[in-house]
Formats: structure tokens, sequence, C-alpha cells
């Protein structure tokens, strides 16, 4: 009863209610922007202030002006309004080379907070005690002369009544290549743009996928000239099956693996989550309270079962659709980092991405960071990115 309550108060407090505010005109473009709102201008020694912890202060060379970009894109193939922080380096000089960078991950189950953890509220966070990323990645890629966008992503903040697609890419994707429409309309530029892309685990997988589909759909658009990616779950299959074998030598959060678990089913395989789930799950936030024990103990016998010997192909087809690792050869360089004792994100999905698309013929270098885990690698990633990029 205890928990039932406890369940009933979160649902209570994090639900957000449907609003036709953030569905845009039928007219409306993909990309188009809709509102612009300026932020803040920071100057050098400010943008410095901010980057202490992440960058060595020789690629931060511009002053930074910050806006945040309302713009147009679809979710579940309907029309929606949603938001980015957009970052450009203050400098005639500056190249303006078009940068996308994609962010971590927030919890649903914080989704009051987690408003003011998206990368557009982020100077709306007085205590400016998370969305960091804006300060310790976007900030300084701006500041070496690079124009950058970092979505919000659908699900939080202004689309906080909607379920958000987590790492399920082939969803999230829509987003962040309308972001990146957003920044090449916000610039009046024209015509086919090269693009680098950047990010941190979920924004990780997100940069590297969103690498994949611009070169397979969006290759009018866009030429993706670097990805360099962070700490990512590419190997999507390979990991939750890792899990269910204890393979992986490290047990990621059970919450995150039956969240996952709760997005591909409910954007791909569409199936009654009580012939996946042991306990009861009714939308992302019941699928991430679980109080049944170990991760092994929160999916049905015969689910685990056919997802491990092969006999769930339904599965396994959508799992492998959102995986990155191999069977494509980038155009562009790719950079990947990891932390080798990563108890978030295993290790292998980097080593899996590195064997993979090196066999295909991509240009690969792989930065491993022995000892290092999931948190404690931005400033290494960071210098190795602006140096790796010519900044």
């Amino acid at each position: 009863m205890q928990r039932l309550f406890l369940y009933s108060l979160l649902c209570a407090l994090f639900l957000v209610s449907c609003s036709d505010k953030n569905v845009p005109e039928a007219t409306t473009q993909r990309g188009e922007i809709l509102k612009v709102d300026t932020l803040r201008y920071l100057t050098i020694d400010e943008v410095a202030k901010l980057a202490t912890d992440s960058i060595n202060k020789t690629y931060l060379h511009y002053p930074v002006r910050c806006f945040r970009l309302t713009y147009s894109s679809v979710y579940e193939d309907e029309p929606i309004t949603t938001t980015a922080m957009l970052l450009l380096p203050e400098n005639d000089t500056a190249d303006f080379a078009l940068c996308e960078y994609m962010h971590g991950t927030n919890w649903p189950l914080e989704k009051l907070a987690a408003q003011q953890k998206m990368p557009s509220n982020y100077f709306s966070n007085g205590r400016r005690q998370s969305g960091g990323e804006v300060a310790t990645c976007g900030i300084p890629l701006a500041s070496s002369g690079m124009a950058v966008v970092m979505p919000d992503y659908i699900g939080f903040g202004e689309t906080a009544d909607k379920e958000h697609p987590f790492i399920y890419y082939p969803e999230l994707r829509h987003a962040n290549i309308d972001a990146l429409r957003a920044l090449k309309n916000y610039l009046k530029l024209e015509g086919n743009q090269d693009v680098w892309l950047a990010g941190w685990s979920q924004g990780g997988g997100a940069a590297l996928s969103l690498h994949y589909y611009i070169q397979s759909e969006y290759n009018k658009e866009f030429t993706v000239q670097s990805s360099s990616c962070l700490s990512g779950p590419y190997n999507y299959s390979g990991q939750f099956e890792g899990v269910l074998r204890d393979t992986t030598g490290l047990t990621p959060p059970t919450a995150l693996c039956t969240w996952s678990v709760y997005v591909l089913n409910r954007f791909a395989v569409h199936r009654n989550p009580d012939q996946i789930y042991t306990f009861t799950v009714t939308d992302q936030v019941s699928a991430m309270m679980n109080f049944v024990g170990s991760v092994w103990d929160c999916f049905r016998p015969y689910f685990t079962q056919g997802v491990l010997n092969g006999t769930d192909t339904e599965w396994i087809a959508a799992s492998d659709k959102n995986s990155y690792h191999k069977g494509w050869t980038p155009t562009g360089k790719v950079y990947l980092h990891h932390g080798t004792k990563d108890p978030i994100v295993p290790y292998f999905n980097t080593t899996d991405a590195f064997e993979g698309l090196t066999k295909e013929g991509g240009d690969i270098t792989l930065y491993s960071y022995e000892g290092k885990g999931h948190f404690d690698i931005t400033f290494h990633y960071m210098n190795h990115t602006l140096n790796d990029w010519g900044r």
C-alpha cells in the first residue's frame, strides 16, 4: 500500500497536462524558427570561468551569445514545437562551423526539475546546479568559433507532456535533425552544409546515430565532417543482452534498463507491457518504479528467454535497428571516447563500434580512458575533441 501511494504521489507530481501550445501550424516546415529569445552575452572571461573545469583555455577564442530557439519538428509523425539552446561566437573572424551537441540523460522521475536541466533553460536556473553540459561542452565549442545548437529533446521542458524517446534513436533523431535545420535557418544558409556532431552518454549515441541518418537520409542538406562521441550506448542490442546474461562485468542501473525496454516497446514493438514486465507498467515513469528486485527479476522469463535464445525475432530486429556499431561506413572522421570502468554504459559499446565501423572501412579513432567511469572524463573528451577538430 505504501509503495502504491508513493507511485501515485509521483505521478501526481510529475505528470504535465497536455496542451496544444506545442503544436505548430500545419503549414510550418520542419526546422522553421518560430521564436528567438536572447538569453545572455558572455565575455571571454565569463566563458573561461564557466568552462574552467572542462577545457584548456587556449581553445577559447571568442565571447559567446546565447539564445533559445523555438522551432518546429515532429513526434510520432505529428507536428510539434520544441526548443534548443543556440550558442554563437561573437566575432566576425569566427568560421561559424555548424555543430550540434547532444546532452546526456535526464530522468522523467524528475520532470519538474528537468525543466531547468534542458539546455535552453540553463540561464533560467539561478543556482546552475544542473544542465552543466552547456557550460562544459556547448559554450567552449562556441568560443572556439563554432555555431552550436543543443536540442532539448522531446519529453522535457516545453514538451514535457510527451513521453521521451530516451535511447530510441529512430524517433529521437527527428528533433535533432530539425535543430540543425533551425541553426541553418537562423544563419540564413542555403544548400548542403558541413556539420560536426558531438554528445555524451545518451547524446553520444544520438551523435553517432545522427551521423548515420544524415548520411542515409539527409545527405542533400548536410555532410558530416566529424562526430565526436563520448560514452554512448551504440550497441543497444548487445548491451541489453549483456545485462540479461550478466556478462557486462558491471550492472547498469535497473531503472535505466527497464525504462529503455519500455521505450523500445512504446515506439517500435507495441506489446502489452504485461507480456514483458513482472510488475505493473502503464507509462515511462512506472517502468522505472521497480520494486521487485534486480534487473533479472523485472522481466518475465519467457521474454528474457526469447531475447537470449534468438526466438523473439521481432524484439531482436527492433533492437538491431537501434544499434549503430556496425553495418555502415561513416563518411567523415569518427572519434570514440569511453572510460574503461564505466558503470552506466558498458565500455564494450565503444570497442564494438570501433571494431565494427573500422571493419566497414570507416576512419575511426578510439580514446580509451583507463580506470575512468562515466562522469569523470569530460576534460579529456573536450580537449581531444577541440584539438582533433582543429579549433
